[in-house]
């Protein structure tokens, strides 16, 4: 989650081949990740000016009945699982991909490196939402940026209109772009819009510029399509957790905005990787056929 994810490559050798994509892009993330909660622990008063929403003031789910003093938010607390199952499950889809020559071995480290940010996050939520730590808030926050810029990253491989350096240059703005988050209120939410607009303009640019199959095209677009709706869905859902509960108590009530705006959240993850698997493997497909 830093730019220790980019790939490392020496002389134009890459270090990267099938037997250690996996631990490379794992150790990569798992590096990013402390330097990122390194950053935030030593900080000390420099975040106090972060805006971060904590206590069960803030989650509608704290008046559902099944609340109680150990677990106020229950299945607000069980959903972040679904960030787990996302990331194992295409951790083991894409090792699949690679072992049956679908995907060369750059672009399986950069599903690979997706993949482990989606599953190491919802730990991330988790703990905010059991513990209300502050910590917790803030690393939720700054380790959304780049899981968004990665997918930005992945686009341009894709399209072929980037190099190591840029890759290195685009996540190291995306985690910079947080201290928006330290300089102003809503800071965090004018980076997170950014990194949106961004990506879901850059993800339409590679469906549109395509020149892969009609088949690979219409899964590309449906994928694309289904992450966009994920996405409004994890934003207004969220913001409307409250809304719902008083409009709707019935289901709201125990399955809340909030809730379902993390359901949102992981199945945008689910369909961005869709998205990338159809793209990078037609573009792998692609590049054989004319070297035939």
């Amino acid at each position: 989650m830093s730019v220790l994810t980019t790939k490392v490559c020496d002389g134009g050798n890459c270090m990267l081949h099938a037997g250690n994509a996996l631990r490379l892009s794992l150790s990569h993330v798992i590096l990013g990740a402390t330097l990122v909660a390194g950053v935030v622990l030593l900080a000390g008063s420099l975040m106090d000016g972060v805006q971060v929403n904590l206590g069960l003031d803030y989650y509608a789910e704290s008046m559902s009945p099944l609340s109680c003093a150990w677990l106020p938010m229950p299945f607000n607390t069980v959903v972040n699982v679904g960030y787990i199952a996302v990331g194992i499950f295409w951790i083991l889809r894409v090792r699949s991909l690679l072992s049956r020559d679908r995907l060369a071995v750059d672009e399986a480290y950069l599903l690979y490196v997706f993949a482990w940010m989606i599953l190491l996050y919802g730990p991330v939520q988790l703990v905010r939402i059991v513990t209300h730590w502050r910590v917790a808030g803030i690393l939720d926050q700054w380790y959304t940026l780049p899981i968004f810029a990665w997918v930005g990253v992945s686009c341009r491989q894709i399209a072929g209109r980037t190099s190591g350096k840029c890759d290195v240059l685009s996540v190291t703005v995306s985690v910079a772009s947080y201290g928006l988050a330290v300089l102003y209120t809503y800071g965090f939410e004018v980076a997170l819009a950014a990194h949106i607009v961004i990506v879901v303009a850059q993800a339409w640019w590679v469906v549109q510029r395509s020149t892969a199959s009609e088949f690979h095209r219409q899964r590309c677009w449906t994928a694309f399509i289904r992450a966009v709706i994920c996405c409004i869905g994890f934003v207004s859902l969220k913001l409307s957790d409250w809304h719902l509960l008083r409009m709707l108590p019935i289901p709201f009530a125990l399955l809340t905005g909030h809730f379902w705006s993390k359901v949102a959240d992981f199945m945008q993850a689910h369909y961005a990787c869709q998205f990338l698997e159809a793209a990078l493997c037609s573009k792998t497909k692609t590049v054989r056929n004319k070297l035939k």
